[in-house]
């Protein structure tokens, strides 16, 4: 087999950068190791409601992206402090199908030990420093080909604040989603004096697998650049995919018209409004406005829609209400 190739993408979108492991997972057999970074994002697993995970306000208030990843497990928060590391690798023959972390994770540890911080496992799949959190990790196994995606993040000079507050969803949420558990956070820099920049910790990542496990540094070629493209634009930026991906749920949220108290109770499948119910002390309200939007797709352009048909002038902070 051909030795395995180091990819250090230059894209900090993060639908392309998630559509690129996608297109790298499914074609080829060739082992892969992607390091790469994006832009304020929060990334939800491939089977969680996006709206119970994510405040989706304050995402779209600080330009922070929303997204969906093609592995499972919980949400986790990206900025240019964070780097991700996504491994591509051929199954082969007798190795287990089924998931498993520390075949990759291992390495990680082994890479981090070499840059001068000792990280160790938490019960649950993550790797912690002194008992914080520093990186949350998933997996997917494509059978067909035999072939899996481990991703993975290293909290090296994080937002945190922004990570707190991204990852606070409002309302109460009834589904049967798989739900994120929330872990005490750190970064990376502080044990790491002799590394100044996320860049000089990506170079270090790379060197370690470089030297150590034999990676070969390679650019995205252009076949598979367009592809990613591609792929961003007609599944991992769509509604369809964000939204629509999500289990049923039933959501119930604080409303506040002309200055009463208000809940607002709503009910989606698939992307779809099936139910929604503004109330007051018990009784329904505005019955006219909200059956006009049972049946619609929820969107922020869905959302705008019914803020609108409620007040003449909406305060930006209910934009989302429905989110």
């Amino acid at each position: 087999m051909a030795s395995p190739r180091l990819i250090i993408s230059d894209s900090t979108d993060v639908y392309f950068n998630l559509a690129l492991e996608d297109y790298l997972l499914h074609h080829g057999n060739r082992n892969v190791l992607m390091l790469w970074r994006s832009h304020g994002a929060v990334v939800c697993g491939k089977h969680q409601n996006i709206c119970a995970e994510v405040n989706y306000g304050f995402c779209r208030q600080h330009n922070i992206a929303v997204a969906r990843r093609l592995s499972g497990g919980g949400t986790v928060f990206h900025d240019q402090g964070n780097v991700n590391f996504s491994f591509i690798h051929q199954l082969e023959e007798g190795l287990d199908y089924a998931v498993n972390f520390r075949r990759f994770l291992d390495p990680v540890i082994a890479a981090l030990r070499e840059l001068g911080v000792e990280a160790s496992y938490s019960g649950r799949n993550d790797l912690l420093v002194d008992g914080k959190k520093i990186s949350g990790n998933a997996e997917h196994v494509f059978q067909k080909q035999k072939r899996v995606l481990h991703h993975g993040t290293l909290l090296f000079d994080t937002q945190l604040a922004h990570l707190r507050d991204a990852l606070h969803s409002e309302g109460v949420y009834e589904d049967k989603a798989v739900k994120s558990v929330r872990s005490e956070v750190t970064n990376l820099k502080p044990y790491l004096p002799h590394i100044p920049t996320t860049e000089e910790f990506i170079q270090g990542l790379a060197t370690y697998f470089i030297s150590k496990a034999d990676y070969l540094s390679e650019p995205v070629t252009k076949e598979e650049a367009g592809a990613a493209v591609g792929l961003a634009v007609s599944k991992y930026s769509t509604d369809e995919w964000l939204l629509g991906y999500s289990p049923k749920y039933n959501v119930t949220k604080d409303f506040s018209l002309n200055g009463e108290l208000c809940e607002l109770h709503m009910r989606v499948e698939k992307g779809v409004i099936i139910a929604l119910d503004l109330q007051q002390q018990g009784e329904s309200i505005h019955a006219d406005v909200t059956e006009q939007f049972e049946g619609m797709v929820l969107s922020e352009n869905t959302a705008e829609k019914f803020i609108k048909a409620l007040f003449a002038d909406a305060d930006e902070s209910l934009r989302y209400k429905l989110f």
